[in-house]
């Protein structure tokens, strides 16, 4: 016979699910707003900021659904890490969606001059690798698997190398072709924005382990 669920056990499974919605948000914000920086569409630049309201609501109910069950069911040891380290993704996770909507901003200031041979082809890769990370620290936490979130904080590594390429890339572009400094300088500043977010998915990797081995560590 199983063992009856406690409510604290319940309440932090409704903390996963919100987590799980507000991962779901952010990523897909992720993915639209490289997918616009291709297609220049104004209208789903400006879905992506206006959806930024929404990750600022659930960053807000898990964070108050957290500090609930500390309240009132005090909880210790392993059960309080995994309610830290809930409120402790929902505010990364805010700030990754954030760094989406800088993108989205970012390519609805873009003008009318071709991106061609400005690295378009790396800022893919920089989202792919971002939406990555996501994905396997999100892993990591369910899955309770702190290797697994060591796993996947190494990625960043090829976030950065990408970076390091794109910025090379732009820099030689604009020393020959003057006329594509304005929309090189901002693939730059949608690169720093994509390699912060692989910075975010680190902090992740980080609490997940601190919540596993109460241990604080640095996986950049």
């Amino acid at each position: 016979m199983s063992k009856p669920r406690t409510i604290l056990e319940v309440k932090k499974d409704q903390i996963d699910e919100n987590l799980l919605a507000l991962v779901a948000h952010v990523k897909k914000a992720l993915e639209q707003s490289v997918a616009c920086l291709e297609s220049r569409d104004e209208a789903a630049c400006n879905l992506i900021i206006e959806n930024d309201s929404q990750v600022n609501d659930y960053r807000r109910l898990i964070e108050h659904e957290c500090f609930t069950a500390i309240a009132l069911h005090q909880p210790v040891a392993h059960d309080l890490r995994e309610i830290i380290t809930a409120t402790r993704l929902a505010d990364e996770l805010e700030r990754m969606a954030d760094y989406a909507s800088d993108i989205a901003a970012i390519v609805m200031q873009m003008d009318e001059v071709s991106l061609s041979g400005l690295g378009m082809e790396n800022v893919k890769v920089m989202g792919s690798l971002s939406a990555r990370m996501l994905d396997e620290v999100l892993a990591a936490y369910l899955d309770k698997d702190a290797k697994k979130a060591r796993k996947a904080a190494e990625l960043d590594d090829q976030l950065d190398a990408e970076q390091a390429k794109l910025i090379e890339t732009l820099f030689g572009v604009m020393q020959s072709n003057p006329v594509t400094v304005p929309n090189a300088s901002r693939m730059l500043w949608i690169s720093h924005n994509l390699e912060r977010c692989g910075d975010r998915a680190t902090n992740i990797a980080e609490h997940v382990v601190f919540m596993l081995e109460a241990e604080v560590v640095e996986l950049d």
